[in-house]
């Protein structure tokens, strides 16, 4: 099939596409965006300098979303079953996360400036074991942990997300049981009053969800909304370089603001999928590694608050030499040694 007449749902049988890629690349540019942060150079940031809406930190959190939101109905549809389907989740998110749970609660408590007796039993040292390790209200303090950095006391602030995440999964299975989601004309009925309630009542959508700020669970609950809406209408979905190039050009451009803010989503939904996709731009030799975004998400933010706090003044570039490789080398264990062999087990419940 010529690639110019090509539609969306031609390509999403399998695994051939470049969505490994493009998580890897959203992982690392939160990672760099963190290192800006947490030195106090946020608005040296080169994308924050030309548009602070559109920061690493934030661009690459939206990416995941949309990943996420169209990848995860692809997995509602494939099983159609919720025990099957949560099972899944489950083995995708918790390994790693426990992990490094752990894995931040030690590096803090080098850090801290408690004794280590008065850290592990401080009760805020299990509250936020188990807080965190749920996934379900995340906690971003330890007692005592990094008191002198330029961002001081926050130990894993990449994980705020995974409880935006793991509600928007719940609410998707909602939809699947219901049979919303494999009647696409429903889905899109269910999608616009969602947006609709969003725009007249935000706070419904608040209730359900949580955040550091009410903008941002929004933009990623629409992101979420859309990457499934895509899955589900992927059949009439045209692929092309030109209509995605143009979007690019037109969030660059921003006309009357609209671009980045109520056109975003759905333009960078475009971008992101045709670059999963399309055929001349797929580039297979990063599937042929392993997937480590997750766990350059999850493991990254310590590691770069540990340098900081051992070095003293480090501008962000020299830490993020320092620290991406660290946090890779993790990420690449937790997957081989953990993940891979956590979602081999997905095999005795299907």
């Amino acid at each position: 099939m010529s690639p110019s007449f090509a539609r969306l749902g031609d390509f999403t049988g399998g695994r051939d596409n470049n969505f490994q890629l493009l998580r890897f690349l959203a992982a690392a540019a939160v990672v760099l965006f963190h290192c800006y942060a947490l030195t106090d150079r946020w608005t040296d940031e080169p994308l924050w300098k030309l548009a602070p809406e559109l920061n690493l930190g934030a661009l690459g959190v939206k990416v995941f979303f949309v990943v996420s939101g169209f990848l995860v109905t692809q997995s509602w549809c494939t099983r159609q079953r919720l025990d099957q389907f949560v099972v899944a989740r489950a083995l995708r998110i918790y390994p790693a996360l426990v992990a490094a749970t752990l894995w931040t609660i030690a590096l803090a408590a080098l850090s801290s400036n408690l004794p280590a007796t008065a850290f592990f039993t401080h009760p805020q040292a299990g509250e936020y074991f188990w807080h965190t390790a749920l996934g379900i209200d995340v906690r971003d303090r330890l007692p005592g942990a990094f008191p002198r950095n330029p961002f001081p006391h926050a130990v894993n602030g990449s994980l705020w997300t995974l409880p935006i995440e793991l509600r928007l999964y719940l609410a998707l299975a909602l939809a699947g049981v219901v049979g919303l989601i494999t009647r696409r004309a429903l889905w899109l009925v269910a999608v616009a009053a969602l947006i609709a309630s969003m725009i007249v009542r935000p706070a419904w959508v608040l209730d359900a969800l949580t955040g550091p700020d009410a903008q941002i669970v929004i933009e990623l609950t629409l992101l979420f909304a859309i990457g499934s809406l895509a899955y589900a209408w992927r059949d009439a979905l045209p692929l092309s370089l030109v209509a995605a190039l143009a979007a690019i050009g037109l969030i660059a451009w921003n006309p009357g603001g609209y671009t980045r803010a109520a056109l975003f989503a759905p333009l960078l939904t475009y971008v992101v999928l045709v670059a999963a996709y399309h055929p001349r731009i797929r580039w297979r030799l990063p599937n042929r590694a392993g997937d480590y975004s997750y766990g350059l998400y999850v493991y990254a933010f310590p590691i770069q608050q540990t340098i900081v706090q051992r070095s003293g003044t480090l501008e962000p570039l020299a830490l993020f030499a320092y620290a991406f490789p660290l946090a890779l080398l993790m990420a690449m264990l937790s997957w081989h040694a953990l993940e891979r062999p956590a979602l081999g087990l997905k095999s005795y419940f299907d």
